[in-house]
């Protein structure tokens, strides 16, 4: 059982595009921890440690395609991740551990309906993760999978004063994973669908809060036919304040925790910082 560790890519008003010819270079440090270990629903163990340390270098550059607003950017993930604990004891140190860069990911968004008179957006988005990320067939954690990945995604913000609602649905799609290191076999995944919401509010100028959620279903794994991994069925929450260091410079400051999760390991705690500086 492998589990790959990544971040969340997609923050509060991310759907509303930037003026034409704006580049940014955004650093975002993610660490998170969690003990728990589910299957089926059900935990199984209560001593499963896992934790994380993931940086996440984020170039941007918003221009126009055919006319409407896009944008392109790059991800490109980096760090440590590590488990311990009475579930994984008979797992071998050297196989529960992975440091180094993890799979980057590249889109190209672009937005049909961009309304700022009334604070209506609807952009779409398309991600290429490549398997670049530090793998080894034989660890139960990873930072790379070992696969392609493929991405859609949609994205509406509909603004009522201060107030912006997002809902963002996507669905990923993966290549197979040849090496399974003792295994032998061959993986398939299947698509992984998802869905995120965030709400902020512009306290004032310099300030913006969000209440976010994702919620994520399927990615169940196979191996020769046979499952391996169950499908995925988790949900998360989030809080968000960005706060405004300058007219060009913005601080992400975010809590997030698991509140349900059916497959695999819960999240008990997740702090992140992401420092922007726009050109």
């Amino acid at each position: 059982m492998t589990h790959s560790v990544g971040a969340y890519a997609v923050q509060a008003r991310d759907y509303i595009p930037l003026p034409d010819g704006t580049a940014a270079m955004q650093f975002l440090h993610t660490y998170g921890t969690g003990n728990e270990l589910y299957s089926r629903g059900h935990k199984v163990s209560d001593d499963f440690d896992l934790s994380s340390n993931i940086n996440v270098l984020l170039p941007v550059y918003y221009s126009t395609l055919f006319g409407m607003p896009a944008v392109y950017e790059a991800i490109i993930p980096f760090g440590r991740a590590s488990a311990s604990g009475d579930a994984v004891a008979a797992v071998d140190a050297q196989y529960k551990r992975s440091s180094g860069l993890a799979d980057p990911s590249f889109l190209v968004g672009f937005w049909p309906i961009h309304d700022e008179a009334s604070k209506t957006w609807f952009g779409v988005s398309g991600w290429v993760t490549a398997p670049l990320g530090e793998y080894d067939g034989d660890n139960i954690v990873n930072l790379g999978r070992n696969q392609w990945a493929f991405k859609a995604q949609v994205g509406l913000v509909k603004g009522f004063g201060d107030f912006r609602a997002e809902v963002i649905p996507s669905v990923e799609f993966y290549s197979r994973n040849n090496d399974l290191g003792g295994n032998g076999g061959t993986l398939k995944r299947k698509p992984l669908y998802a869905v995120e919401t965030h709400f902020s509010y512009d306290v004032n100028p310099s300030l913006l809060v969000s209440l976010d959620a994702f919620h994520f279903r399927g990615g169940a794994t196979e191996v020769s036919g046979v499952t391996w991994d169950r499908r995925l069925d988790s949900t998360s929450v989030q809080l968000t304040s960005r706060f405004a260091l300058a007219p060009n410079q913005f601080l992400h400051v975010q809590y997030l925790q698991d509140v349900r999760v059916k497959e695999g390991p819960k999240i008990d705690n997740r702090f992140s910082v992401q420092f922007t500086h726009a050109f």
